[in-house]
């Protein structure tokens, strides 16, 4: 049985949702997990003392939130020892375009490369859209993008593109490389 620390930055609530589901699934393979809201600046002590991290957070124009550099620049130093992975999540995860899915790669690995960390996995996951979370130009802005790939929103304002049996075969895949 692994301790693992799932951080995580969320700034409409669904990066937080996803990082919820992989303690969740984490727990069910009999993982001990910790999260971690860095965007509310939840208390990090003991951060450095677990046997796995998963870090997620959700890119809005064209990069992550502050507070994932800053979590990797006091915390790096023991995450680089163990067992780790990345969650990205951007609606951009959901396209089919390999210009679009390369653009999304280009920006995880810059991040990557700036905090000097090569974690064990990178895993791209799609966004959602929430209507309620959004200011009037974000959300005609996020919905004009998402038709132009063909998409439906749904009518009930809130529309989920991950794939959760991806984010499911991810978490079995990290949790078998604990063992």
């Amino acid at each position: 049985m692994a301790r693992v620390l799932v951080a995580y930055a969320s700034k409409e609530g669904h990066t937080e949702h996803i990082a919820h589901h992989v303690a969740r699934k984490l727990e069910d393979l009999r993982q001990v997990t910790r999260l971690i809201n860095l965007t509310s600046h939840e208390g990090e002590a003991g951060a450095d003392d677990y046997d796995a991290s998963i870090i997620a957070g959700s890119i809005h124009r064209g990069g992550f939130a502050a507070e994932l550099m800053s979590f990797l620049m006091r915390h790096g130093p023991a995450i680089r020892t163990h067992p780790s992975a990345f969650l990205t999540v951007s609606l951009s995860a959901a396209s089919h375009d390999a210009d679009e899915l390369a653009g999304l790669a280009e920006i995880a690995d810059r991040f990557l490369f700036e905090a000097g960390w090569q974690p064990d996995f990178v895993e791209h996951v799609a966004g959602a859209v929430h209507d309620r979370q959004l200011k009037l130009i974000e959300k005609v802005v996020m919905h004009s993008v998402v038709r132009q790939h063909g998409e439906e929103l749904d009518a009930s304002g809130n529309t989920d593109f991950t794939d959760w049996r991806q984010v499911d075969r991810f978490v079995k895949d990290f949790s078998r490389k604990l063992s």
